[in-house]
């Protein structure tokens, strides 16, 4: 009987024949489990301690804090793009084309923004005094380092730390709204962190922001008294052509150079009641200290532990050792025979 005509056959067969069927063919199986039944608990429940033993006494509990933070709107939304482009660059950030919560995203996780939240003095429970977050976390010195270069080890060492497992960042498709999540094992710090770090943020945008109106600023008065002179100069040859050539009208050479003086006279004016405005509107931003972020609330002390969730671990941790124990037991004989036969191989 060939496989087709087997499968066809049993594909008649009724239900009930069906399922003896099928126990007759997992018995041998459920029969080698069943002798071993007592090696099968005991391997079980020794997993059971040794799980029990880790999640209530290895690993610690742990605190999730976050801030929203909500994209800007108004009509200033687009220049305001443009510059958080341009301090995104500056911190080794390449953002392209982003909403201003998708380089906040980006920007989070640069040394310019963490320096600050890392060497921040925080209170906590671990420690009886204030400490910032390298000596929190207690990092040991690379020893294959010099000695001046230790304190910079350190804190890569911690924003590695802190881009990968305690920072999360995730900013929603549709509204563009950020959620900044700090991971700690302490309530009040995670919290604290969580604070400091869009504080951090905050301040490096509005100080690079107020850095750039600065140094426009400078350039604009630089560029404004450059041009009110050659404004001047121009104003005074049209003066004295005028006052030198009284009978222009008659002359097309003549108002052809009036013309020239006059054009000339109009551009610079020009340039320079535009320099002018730009000028204004600089000092407004210079001196504007609002800031920039749009924060729906600040970090709270989050009360109750986010994780680790030890019931949903120890019965996911239970239920694949039996499984992987069964296999195990059920055919460790076909495994020791595919060994041994390896092993001569190996031998030969």
């Amino acid at each position: 009987m060939n496989q087709q005509d087997y499968l066809k056959e049993e594909q008649e067969l009724s239900f009930d024949e069906r399922f003896k069927l099928a126990v007759e063919k997992f018995r041998p199986y459920i029969l080698r489990l069943w002798k071993a039944r007592w090696k099968f608990v005991k391997i079980n429940a020794a997993v059971l301690v040794l799980t029990l033993a880790y999640l209530l006494f290895l690993t610690k509990p742990y605190f999730d804090s976050s801030v929203v933070i909500l994209p800007d709107f108004g009509n200033n939304a687009a220049g305001m793009l443009g510059q958080l482009s341009g301090l995104a660059s500056l911190a080794g950030v390449n953002v392209g084309e982003a909403a201003p919560t998708e380089i906040y995203q980006n920007l989070l996780t640069s040394e310019s923004v963490l320096e600050p939240v890392v060497y921040a003095k925080y209170n906590t429970e671990e420690f009886d005094h204030p400490v910032n977050l390298i000596e929190y976390f207690e990092l040991e010195p690379d020893e294959s380092l010099p000695d001046s270069l230790q304190q910079r080890g350190m804190f890569l060492q911690l924003l590695k730390k802190l881009s990968e497992s305690i920072i999360k960042t995730d900013v929603d498709r549709m509204t563009k709204i950020l959620t900044v999540t700090v991971r700690m094992p302490e309530a009040q710090l995670s919290a604290d962190v969580a604070n400091n770090l869009v504080k951090g943020l905050n301040g490096y945008v509005v100080n690079k922001m107020k850095t750039f109106a600065s140094e426009q600023r400078k350039y604009l008065d630089k560029r404004i008294a450059q041009v009110k002179d050659s404004l001047n100069i121009a104003e005074n040859n049209l003066k004295e052509f005028r006052e030198t050539n009284r009978m222009v009208m008659q002359s097309p050479q003549l108002m052809l150079a009036q013309a020239r003086l006059t054009r000339n006279v109009e551009i610079l004016n020009a340039v320079y009641i535009e320099l002018m405005k730009q000028y204004e509107l600089v000092k407004l931003q210079e001196v504007k200290d609002a800031p920039v972020l749009n924060i729906r609330e600040q970090a709270k002390n989050p009360v109750k532990k986010t994780g680790p969730k030890r019931a949903i671990s120890l019965i996911l941790i239970m239920f694949f050792s039996g499984i992987f124990v069964g296999l195990y037991i059920v055919f460790s004989s076909e495994i020791k025979q595919y060994y041994g036969m390896l092993k001569g191989e190996r031998k030969e």
